[in-house]
């Protein structure tokens, strides 16, 4: 996956505000109006790739002779991205202060304020320098507001983009090259301005049109697909920082709110630790007696108080199975079957059924941690036989699961070619299952080059990629351990949406919307059409920062979108999954992130289930559309309804909307202002209110009748067999669906 630390750094903002002044009101770009009201993406910066020279710099840039004698500046011929030239600065020991080396232009801001625009360049650097560009726009009072900085200290050229909304006041906009240090030297070329028009495509595009999209829908109550396998509805927990609040130390037990929402949420599977790094022995015996422990080699520390004993008193209080992480990458094989044998050494009781041999061997970033945690396929695939042999010596019953991963499109997280190959090859007789993550969206870096509408409307499309690489997967299981093809299933040990872990993000905290839970829910979908697919673990089911789909509102949990998504099925969907099929209209979404552009998403994804004794027939149906109903066609064949039945509806007052989970630390932690919708925004609005399941009671249906499904919303339908009744009718009022124990309705 993308690795989960997250590194919470600050970032040093220098615009040098006195020499960029005199830029001001050069006549050096072509008009942005023009260019935005064509759709274009004309660059607005004049000789952005320095090719056209001056007597001692680059035309239509602006130089401070008073910076002469901070260091030289140059056009180069040599080491350049595109043409004939680049521009190098090379400092010397008297750059530094507010004013350093460098030079620029001025752009008008008229026709861009309040719209978005991005700045790219390929920029590089060479001993202790940093090369900068910024652009920011200036007031009419001199003061800077809104703007952005590209900083590249990397030997060679590289891209860099970021992007901001140009304040409403804005009189211009400074753009600049600058050097920082007083050594090496800084190298820029192909330096692109282009003003950013909102998001006019697909699901993203904003329409006042509330007519209903027209669509339909079957199902087939007679073609059972598979009996759905309850680890589906797993998800993954940590030993880090008390559990992330599922120990609760001031009290030392579980904390109540967390055990509660956990039964509530009916988890069936709890994966612990997921961490390359952690040694279960230290997290056993007495808690006053447990040292502090690394996270992993970057540097943060935390007693393990959760360790085993902890998560299987869990385990046991919210009524899930678990499903445990060895250690391969620094830990022994001896190690892991000697916890086998702690866990599941009582007579008579099995108390763990399924371990995965690691987390992501698979990733090598250049990062500290994946130094000592990545492991090359031939050597994990030996490492992962080893610790099998030894496993099953301690508990001959267990499964085991190798850890696996297939890249896809933009989804490039495997760093070794080829890792699937060699572990199915050299490893398939000993797994009982291949560990992917491979669910993840949208995941990007260049937060704001896009707006919100773009961004989801790309996440939205992820489940059909993942639909694909999950079938392809399964090719691969049958092609190169066909002896065990048959008996190996697929896990997808983390999934969920995710989309940056640097708090500078706009949609670091985009997890908790009503758009990431309808991911969630068509995500599921995907797996549970996907007939190898047996076990999925969400990540993650809480924790201290913005990723746990239980989070913290004034010091109390609740759950966020996301939750409620998942819930939907745990609460309002059978146990048989039977055929179904939807036609809608469809859209077409852009690449974001890891997420390639697809073609031809449906706004309408179904999902159909039926009870154990056939009694009960489940139509779960998501509408993917941001602004507008979909009003449908609904044939059922081979189930004959009553004519009442319940909806049940998860649904928020825009794509934005959330339960008001908030982010850590604010006192010391800058955290970016998150993005929102274009129109109607409610990011900034959370509350409970504002995301919940609502119930309500359903009437005239029959083998063929209608329904509309509201927009951005996941809708159950439960029908009753004619002649049958249900068990659960809705209350007269709406509300959030929280009133029910730990047993799902099957």
């Amino acid at each position: 996956m993308l690795r989960k630390r997250t590194h919470l750094g600050t970032v040093t903002v220098v615009f040098g505000m006195a020499v960029l002044l005199v830029w001001l009101g050069r006549e050096s770009v072509p008009d942005p109006a023009t260019a935005m009201a064509a759709g274009q993406d004309t660059n607005l910066v004049k000789n952005g790739g320095f090719e056209e020279g001056g007597d001692t710099t680059p035309s239509q840039w602006y130089f401070d002779q008073e910076l002469a004698s901070k260091g030289a500046v140059a056009l180069i011929s040599t080491g350049v991205h595109s043409g004939r030239f680049a521009l190098r600065l090379t400092p010397n020991r008297k750059n530094g202060g507010e004013r350093l080396l460098g030079l620029g232009q001025s752009l008008p801001a008229a026709a861009l304020r309040g719209n978005t625009v991005s700045v790219s360049a390929w920029m590089g650097a060479e001993g202790r320098a940093v090369a900068v560009v910024g652009l920011f726009g200036l007031r009419k009072n001199g003061q800077g507001g809104a703007g952005v900085q590209l900083r590249a200290t990397e030997r060679g050229l590289t891209r860099k983009e970021d992007a901001f909304e140009v304040d409403a006041d804005a009189e211009s906009l400074v753009l600049y090259c600058v050097v920082e240090g007083s050594q090496g030297a800084a190298i820029f070329d192909d330096i692109v301005v282009v003003p950013k028009m909102p998001a006019a495509r697909g699901a993203g595009a904003r329409s006042s049109d509330s007519t209903p999209l027209p669509a339909s829908i079957a199902v087939d109550a007679s073609q059972v697909i598979r009996t759905i396998p309850r680890t589906l509805y797993g998800a993954s927990i940590s030993w880090i920082w008390n559990g992330n609040g599922i120990w609760d130390a001031s009290r030392d037990s579980l904390n109540p709110e967390v055990v509660q929402l956990t039964r509530e949420l009916n988890i069936s599977l709890l994966r612990f630790p997921g961490s390359d790094f952690y040694h279960w022995k230290e997290g056993i015996g007495p808690r006053s007696s447990r040292r502090e422990t690394p996270h992993d080699p970057d540097g943060d520390r935390s007693i393990p108080n959760f360790g085993t004993e902890e998560v299987l008193a869990f385990a046991e209080q919210t009524g899930a199975e678990l499903l445990l992480t060895v250690n391969p990458a620094t830990a022994t094989a001896e190690e892991a079957a000697a916890w086998v044998r702690y866990v599941n050494g009582r007579p008579g009781v099995r108390r763990v059924e399924r371990w995965e041999v690691g987390n992501e061997p698979y990733i090598n970033d250049g990062s500290k941690a994946s130094k000592v945690s990545t492991i090359p396929p031939a050597v994990y695939a030996d490492r992962f036989l080893r610790f099998a042999r030894l496993m099953r010596q301690a508990d001959p019953a267990i499964k085991i699961g190798a850890v696996g991963g297939e890249n896809y499109g933009r989804y490039q997280v495997v760093s070794y070619p080829g890792w699937n190959r060699e572990v199915l090859t050299k490893a398939g007789r000993e797994m009982d299952f291949l560990a992917v993550h491979n669910a993840y969206a949208p995941a990007f870096s260049d937060d704001k080059a896009h707006d919100l509408r773009t961004v989801y409307a790309a996440m939205l499309a992820a489940p059909v990629l993942i639909a694909q690489n999950l079938a392809d997967l399964s090719r691969q299981i049958d092609s190169l351990a066909p002896d065990r093809g048959a008996q190996i299933k697929i896990a997808v040990t983390e999934w969920g949406p995710l989309f940056s872990g640097e708090p500078g993000h706009r949609f670091v905290d985009h997890v908790k919307t009503v758009g990431s839970a309808l991911l969630a829910a068509s995500a599921m979908k995907a797996f549970l059409e996907s007939p190898r697919t047996e076990v999925a673990c969400l990540f993650t089911l809480v924790d201290n920062a913005f990723l746990g789909w239980i989070g913290l509102r004034q010091g109390k949990f609740l759950p966020k979108a996301p939750y409620l998504a998942l819930q939907m099925y745990t609460r309002h969907f059978g146990s048989t999954l039977v055929r179904s099929s939807a036609t809608s209209p469809t859209y077409d979404s852009a690449p974001v992130g890891v997420v390639e552009g697809v073609r031809g998403v449906p706004y309408l994804d179904v999902v159909a289930s039926r009870s154990d004794d056939g009694r009960t027939l489940y139509l779960m149906a998501i509408n993917r559309n941001f602004d507008r109903p979909i009003r449908t066609s609904i044939e059922l064949q081979s189930f004959i309804p009553s004519k009442d039945g319940i909806a049940w509806t998860l649904t928020g007052t825009g794509i934005d909307a959330n339960t008001g989970t908030e982010l850590p630390f604010p006192e010391v932690m800058k955290w970016a202002r998150q993005a929102e919708g274009e129109s109607a925004a409610r990011f900034y609005q959370g509350k409970p209110e504002e995301v919940q399941i609502v119930s309500a009671a359903l009437g005239g249906v029959a083998p063929t009748f209608e329904y509309t499904f509201p927009p951005h919303s996941v809708t159950s339908l439960e029908l009753a067999a004619a002649g049958a009744t249900l068990s659960r009718l809705p209350a007269r009022s709406k509300g959030a669906d929280r009133s029910k124990g730990p047993t799902s309705p099957r």
